[in-house]
Formats: C-alpha cells, structure tokens, sequence
C-alpha cells in the first residue's frame, strides 16, 4: 500500500511538473508575439526605465536624447526610420474663434513662422554666431529642464518647420485611416462630424489660409487682442512657442521688453503645461484654449471622436517633423525582443502610441494593455 501511494505521489507531481511547464511555454508563446504598454509620460520614461519598471518607451524630444544620453537607454527605432519626414506636432486653432478673430490667428501663427525660421538660421550658422546658438540651447533647456547638451542633440533628430505641404496632408489621411484600422476612431465617426470622406476632412481640417495672410503682416506697437495659448510640459518640438515668448533676446534692440507675440500684436496667457495631446484636445472642448500646440493624431482622433463646438478645430500650422523615438533597455536589440516586454507611451491618441500600434501591426506583434 506504502509503495503505491509513492508510485502515484510521484506520478502526481509528474503531471502537476508538465502542466506547470506547459502553462509555461504557452505564456512564453503568447508573449512572443506581444508587446505590452503602459500610459506612462515621456518625462517619468528614462528614470522607470532604469528602475526596471518598464523595459523601454516610446516618447519624444528631449526625453528620447535624454535617456540615450543618460546612458539607461538606447533607441531601437527613431519615427523617421519608420515614417520619414512624418508631422508630428502642429498649430491648431478652435474652428469658431477663428472666424471671429482671423487678423489675431494670423498675427500668432506670424510670431510662429518668424520663431521658426530664427531658429532655422541659428542652427545653420551655429558656427559663425555661436552667441545666438548658445542663446537657443540655453532657451530649450530652462524650458525642458534638461542640460544644454541634451537639447543639441534633440535639434538632430527633428525638423522645425510650419509649411503644410501635399506630404502633410497624405500623412494626415494616412493617420486617420490607420486610427480607423485599429478601431481608435471610426469611418462613421467621420460622417457624423460632416465629412464625406476621410479626405474630405483632411482638405477641411488643415487651413493654411491663416499662414498666407500672416505672411503679410508687418509688425505693430498695438495690442490687437489676447490668444489663449496651449502646449506640452518640455516638448521641444515645439520649440518655436519657447522662442516666441522670450523677452531677453531682444534686449537692445528696437523690441526690447516684448517678445514675438507682442512684437505682432498678440498678448498670450497660457494655462500650466499639458501632459500630452489628448490632453490640449480636452483643453480646447473645456474652452480652456482658444490655440495650441499638440501632436497631429490626438487633433485628429478627438475632432472626430469628442465631436463637440470646442472640439471643432484647424491646424493651421506645422511645428515639426519627425523627432520621436522606442527608446529601451540594454537587453533589447531587435523590434523582435520587445514581445513580452512593457514599454511606456503618453497613452491612446499621441503618435507615439500610434507608432507602436503600427509598427506592431508591421511585425505581426500584438499590442496588449499591461494588467489585462
């Protein structure tokens, strides 16, 4: 009797041991193919990343040349590999305050092209005017509240700009048929806010009407009225809203004690900083913002899927292209490594979670919210 309770104590242990196993190596299976995320802000990214929290992110300008730098990260994949000369974040103005008030949009998006093209030109005679290159580093650091390095090498993986050209709009098609793919937002969706088609909408959504006029804008001592002005916590893509709010560098010259704004007859307040995208589109339908600078998908997703008056609005500028990047931990070399890791994003909505989304999508991986 002794013996066969041994006999079948060990059998139950062997059929207990191979279960186990098995549970095992389907896990290890389901997490081959499956990557998994967590809403987590660029700015936490680098510091979660070195505690083991998340095994990498995916984020933006100075977060992404911060952790590289940092030595607690390495980027896997720059947007631009992916998707090159892709928008990112861009200018955008609630549809009602700006046929109430065109001469002021314009005005702003005025101080937002000459910002644009001050730092165009710093970068490119950073050699023969170093003052002014040390001025622009200096900006993007007390903004960001990243060391001046970090914000030289945030300027090389991005593109300032503000044009809106064909290839903007083709991305912006293309986003918004990818957001459809994936169930993010829906062809009725495009329907209900008016829109025959998804590029109907784009040709509606993106007006680059004000840009025409602010091109022929002459600068004023007049303050023609007040923007209420949204942007993102230490985004360097937006770079152009930092340049355009400084006094200092204007210091002994004709301009002295007004910023851009000012100088084209715009007095900005801005509420603190947003944390992302989503975030800017929620301060746009509270009527908390009349502009803002945010990523072109959250503008697109929310427009459609909030579909109220506030939410009702228009890019009227570029800010930058490109400038985005997963960024991970040392134990990760291919896109293929990431199944069963969890990667930090700035959550639904942002290009960088749609970044993910495709990219899995490209390399036949799943994406799975952390904890479900």
């Amino acid at each position: 009797m002794d013996k066969k309770i041994a006999i079948i104590a060990v059998a139950v242990v062997a059929i207990v041991i191979i279960a186990a196993f098995a549970v095992t190596m389907l896990n290890n299976d389901s997490d081959d193919d499956t990557i998994y995320w967590l809403a987590v802000p660029p700015v936490n990214q680098k510091d979660q990343i070195a505690q083991g929290l998340i095994d990498g992110g995916v984020s933006w300008e100075p977060y992404c040349s911060d952790s590289i730098l940092s030595g607690d990260a390495h980027a896997l994949m720059w947007s631009g590999e992916f998707w090159p000369n892709h928008p990112c974040c861009v200018v955008a103005v609630n549809a009602d305050f700006a046929e109430d008030n065109p001469v002021l949009v314009a005005r702003t998006i005025a101080a937002h092209m000459e910002a644009t093209d001050w730092i165009l030109d710093t970068i490119e005679n950073k050699d023969t005017n170093a003052e002014n290159y040390t001025n622009l580093l200096q900006m993007g650091a007390a903004f960001s509240g990243r060391n001046t390095t970090v914000v030289a090498a945030s300027l090389e993986h991005m593109t300032l700009l503000y044009e809106m050209n064909e290839q903007f709009k083709n991305y912006l098609v293309n986003f918004t048929k990818d957001f459809i793919d994936l169930n993010q937002t829906s062809n009725s969706k495009v329907t209900q806010r008016g829109y025959s088609s998804v590029e109907d909408f784009v040709d509606t959504f993106v007006n680059d009407s004000y840009m025409t006029a602010a091109a022929t804008l002459s600068k004023t001592d007049t303050i023609v009225g007040t923007v209420r002005l949204g942007y993102l916590n230490g985004d360097l893509h937006q770079f152009a809203r930092v340049v355009a709010t400084n006094v200092t560098m204007w210091d002994g010259t004709a301009y002295e004690g007004k910023n851009l704004f000012t100088q084209y007859g715009v007095q900005i307040t801005s509420p603190s900083p947003y944390a992302n995208g989503p975030a800017v589109m929620l301060a746009f339908d509270t009527d908390a913002i009349d502009m803002g600078y945010l990523g072109s998908p959250p503008a697109i997703v929310k427009h459609l899927n909030v579909n109220t008056p506030n939410s009702d609005i228009r890019i009227v500028a570029q800010a930058n292209v490109e400038g985005s990047a997963i960024i991970v931990n040392a134990d990760i070399l291919t896109i293929e490594d990431l199944g069963g890791k969890t990667l930090g994003t700035p959550g639904p909505a942002s290009i960088q979670h749609l970044m993910l989304l495709a990219l899995a999508d490209e390399y036949g991986l799943k994406i799975k919210l952390s904890g479900t």
